[in-house]
């Protein structure tokens, strides 16, 4: 960035311009400073300023002939356009007004270059391109000029999540409480771009959980240990709320494992059987985001299998398991 100043002595335009230099410089602009003649040009003195030093964009500071009012001169190199505006120029605040205001007109003129040329390439009409530092500082500036859209927050499910943590399994009919490990591998769809043809908010997920351990079944004739594993492929879709907690809700198929280890009492012998089932899920429940790539998540399934687990011993029954089952998960998903 140029600065170029008029050789007159001029305590204020002097200050005015020092306050700019201070204004442009916590922006993270390099500010050369250039003395012209005092009776020329102005906007020849600034576009020549501009070219010679390589800067975006040249300004100075321009006394009226009555003193009462000061010209701010933006001359800029991207949109090739020269910008005037008269500012008051009585009081002890007329420095630091003009500084602002000068930093506005800047704005002003690159706001309309910076939103059309495409980052860190030249403009075709001859003018320069729009520097990396410039298209950072003009980001405020669109965003509250409603001419950028926000960030799109990326969604808890976007791309390749893996969650680890546990679950638990109740029978409807007598079977548990049992808790065990729980593993989940998702993919899904979000803002990052991530997750192919799925649309935001929706992922497919593979669940395993198990081997779960719970209190034995116990009757008249002794007891029976119970373990259980599953299986499951669902879709899954999050609901975008806007803020850090989002509803989850998910169904899929898969299948079942019920182990059984009888000790009965005498004259009965020991036994252990199983029985494989096919069943459906359905659940629901809620995502706390901790960060962009954590999140706590906790829901609640029914699952309904077929055929159904019975267990029994000496005739009597126990329990079933499948008709339904509910199951809980509490887990970390890290996207990776």
């Amino acid at each position: 960035m140029a600065l170029v100043e008029a050789g007159a002595d001029d305590a204020l335009v002097r200050e005015a311009a020092t306050r700019l230099q201070a204004e442009l410089g916590a922006a993270g602009f390099e500010v050369v400073r250039v003395v012209r003649a005092p009776e020329g040009d102005v906007r020849a003195e600034l576009e020549r300023a501009a070219k010679e030093t390589g800067a975006f964009a040249a300004a100075t500071i321009v006394r009226s002939r009555t003193g009462a009012t000061a010209d701010l001169w933006i001359v800029d190199r991207v949109t090739q356009k020269t910008v005037v505006r008269a500012v008051e120029a009585a009081g002890a605040a007329a420095p630091s007004v003009m500084a602002v205001r000068a930093v506005e007109l800047l704005q002003a003129s690159l706001l309309e270059a910076s939103l059309r040329e495409p980052q860190g390439r030249a403009a075709g009409d001859g003018g320069a391109a729009v520097p990396d530092d410039v298209h950072r500082w003009m980001a405020p500036v669109q965003r509250k000029a409603g001419m950028t859209p926000a960030p799109v927050r990326v969604g808890m499910l976007a791309g390749v999540g893996l969650e680890a943590g546990f679950g638990a399994l109740l029978s409807a009919d007598g079977i548990g409480p049992a808790v065990g490990p729980a593993l989940r591998l998702s993919y899904g769809g979000g803002a990052d771009g991530r997750g192919g043809a799925l649309p935001a908010g929706l992922a497919a997920r593979l669940t395993f959980a198990g081997p779960t351990l719970g209190p034995a079944l116990d009757s008249e004739l002794g007891t029976v240990s119970v373990r259980q594993e599953m299986a499951f492929l669902e879709a899954v879709w999050a609901l975008d709320t806007g803020g850090a907690l989002s509803p989850v809700l998910s169904a899929g198929v898969g299948g079942l494992h019920l182990f059984v280890s009888g000790d009965p009492r005498p004259p009965l012998r020991s036994a252990t059987g199983e029985v494989w089932s096919v069943g459906a899920i359905v659940g629901g429940g809620a995502g706390l985001q901790l960060t962009e790539r954590a999140t706590l998540l906790a829901d609640l399934h029914a699952i309904f299998a077929e055929p159904r687990a019975v267990v029994t011993l000496g005739g009597e029954r126990l329990g079933t398991a499948g008709r339904p089952t509910f199951a809980g998960f509490l887990g970390l998903l890290m996207r990776l």
